[in-house]
């Protein structure tokens, strides 16, 4: 190669590189945040000599559904270097294609919003709160070039912002790109700040409370000791911090009816919205931040391989989220009754929602806990008109989860010495979330095997509860700790709920395959004429008296015809659970070595 080649290669090299650090910057107008609306102003430098498409996302970090963002965006125009008009073609319901350009285009629309919550954005006269991918389009192509953003506030000198993006001066922000842009939400109003400093393997973090609400000082201050207690609960399951991008953490939170409630992940920060208050419902709420702080190692550097990366252009699909999602949410309350925010009894008191739902659901002879995971991008927070059957075939896998990490946390106390669900964590943690390497269904028994030095009992484990759909004996599990787990209504039938009539009973509830009127026929909103050829009021309560194991007949309308069918009356199956009275000072001392650490 002669040195002109070898230096115009060169040439060519450097100033790719110089392209690719060029950054793409954002503008964001506030001035009529009344109305919904903001108008948004991206400069897409150094391009290449072809046509730009920008692209609206249709998925957001933490969901795994498709949302069509892209239907609130209007105004769309665009400019090159000199400010001459550029052609903008429709390409796709989502995607816009700008040829001509100069090496640079300007792209200009208005976004409307108004849900404030985890996955969309809410803009009016009290907040900006944005969550990225509902908020911005973004150059296709062009996912590792850096972004700035710098939000126009002059109208409104008084709002701060809040958030994980790095902080370049007032107002302006940057990320190194576009996945870190689109995985920061961002709040603007009048937010009040509160932080504390936690010490973890020699660095220092800030954790950060940026709060919007109606409350006191005194509130917001009681509140932020709470989140500082769950900060170093969850840290002593892990052992450590994760190593924080920039150094902080921050919960984005917003209290006030002018939100949605929700509650939404993130790698440095988390979005916690609610309807209520500090005064009214600050436990409520802490347990959002205990479920969400917990994702900044379980999901974000626990990272399931399926979804790496993240894509933000389609659904995202993972048979993962019993782990990721569930045992997460078996920690969120966990969390909370080890920092002494909740008592031992409101503790084993709340388990009795996710037991009786798991326990009781049909759904689990359809599916096992991989494939309600993967059923993900249909039912988190997606959008349809169609009814579906997800009562009778569908558990969620945050219970699902929840209630096998439960069984697996007291089954590894039960049959191990020192051996509990917090070592599972902790080995997923040291080999898997600290160097982020993704990791795979096997690779979670392989770590149950490790921490318990028996790969029969994990395989078995597995085999059992995640392969298959049965679930582990938690009556007895609990009984070793001193918790009763029983029929709540002994010679009773499963309710269901009537609206009466002066011709009969209409079903108010959808009647699940467990539930002795599915044998007969009986649908929602079908009028039951009468039993045992009795009519049903409420002053003969006939369905409240039924005897248990006999057979009774239905005759019914059911869309304008009417029916006849038969069912045997069965025990309802809802459970409760409570402190035995029975329990001794070992299964005390097992409960509290359970709950107190």
């Amino acid at each position: 190669m002669t040195i002109r080649l070898i230096l115009l290669s060169a040439l060519i090299f450097v100033s790719a590189i110089l392209f690719a650090q060029d950054p793409i910057r954002y503008q964001v107008n506030l001035d009529n945040v009344q109305h919904h609306e903001i108008d948004i102003t991206i400069d897409f430098p150094s391009l290449p000599q072809k046509a730009l498409v920008v692209h609206m996302p249709t998925a957001s970090p933490g969901r795994y559904a498709i949302h069509n963002f892209a239907k609130n965006v209007y105004n769309v125009k665009a400019t090159d270097s000199e400010g001459k008009p550029l052609a903008v073609y429709k390409k796709l319901a989502d995607e816009w294609e700008i040829a001509g350009h100069d090496g640079h285009v300007t792209f200009q629309y208005t976004l409307f919003a108004n849900r404030a919550d985890g996955t969309y954005a809410g803009i009016d006269n009290r907040k900006v709160h944005m969550n990225m991918p509902a908020t911005f389009a973004y150059g296709k192509e062009m996912p590792k070039r850096p972004v700035e953003i710098t939000f126009g506030l002059s109208k409104r000198p008084d709002w701060k912002v809040a958030t994980q993006l790095k902080k370049l001066a007032d107002n302006k922000f940057y990320a190194p790109d576009y996945y870190y842009f689109f995985d920061s939400p961002t709040i603007i109003g009048n937010i009040d700040f509160r932080s504390f400093q936690v010490d973890s393997e020699g660095k220092n973090y800030t954790i950060e409370v940026a709060m919007d609400h109606e409350g006191t000082d005194e509130e917001l201050d009681k509140y932020t000791d709470w989140v500082q207690k769950v900060v170093e609960e969850q840290k002593a399951v892990y052992g450590s911090l994760p190593n924080y991008d920039y150094g902080k953490y921050t919960f984005l939170c917003m209290y006030n009816p002018w939100v949605s409630g929700d509650g939404m992940e993130h790698r440095n920060s988390t979005v916690c919205t609610s309807k209520g208050n500090l005064a009214q419902n600050a436990k409520g709420v802490i347990g959002t931040v205990s479920h969400e702080f917990f994702h900044c190692w379980n999901v974000e550097r626990i990272r399931p391989q399926s979804l790496e990366p993240f894509d933000f252009d389609k659904a995202n699909m993972s048979g993962e989220l019993w782990f990721a999602e569930g045992f997460t949410s078996y920690y969120t309350r966990l969390t909370l009754v080890r920092a002494g925010i909740i008592t031992p009894e409101e503790y084993i008191g709340g388990l009795a929602g996710t037991i009786n739902y798991v326990t009781n659901s049909p759904g689990r002879k359809y599916r096992n806990p991989i494939q309600m995971s993967q059923h993900a991008p249909f039912v988190d927070a997606a959008k349809s008109i169609d009814p579906n059957n997800y009562g009778n075939t569908f558990v969620s896998y945050y219970s699902y989860g929840s209630y096998l990490g439960l069984a697996l946390d007291l089954t590894l106390r039960s049959k191990f010495e020192d051996v509990n669900l917090d070592d599972l964590m902790r080995y997923m943690w040291e080999h898997f979330g600290k160097a982020e390497i993704p990791y795979q269904i096997p690779d979670i028994e392989k770590a149950l095997a490790a921490i318990t030095k028996d790969a029969t009992f994990a395989k078995s484990f597995f085999a059992q509860y995640i392969y298959q759909s049965n679930l582990p004996d938690l009556q007895g599990l609990l009984m070793q700790f001193g918790i009763k787990l029983q029929l709540k209504n002994i010679g009773k039938t499963t309710p269901v709920s009537l609206s009466y009539g002066a011709d009969g009973a209409t079903v108010k509830s959808n009647i699940s395959q467990n539930h002795p009127f599915y044998a007969a026929g009986i649908n929602k909103d079908d009028k039951i004429l009468a039993i045992n050829g009795t009519l049903p009021t409420e002053e003969n309560e006939l369905l409240s008296n039924l005897k248990i194991g006999q057979t009774y007949t239905l005759k019914y309308l059911q869309n304008g015809l009417e029916e006849t069918g038969s069912f045997v009356a069965t025990q309802d199956p809802a459970l409760t659970i409570s402190l035995s009275e029975e329990s001794g000072k070992a299964m005390k001392g097992k409960r509290d070595k359970w709950l107190k650490r």
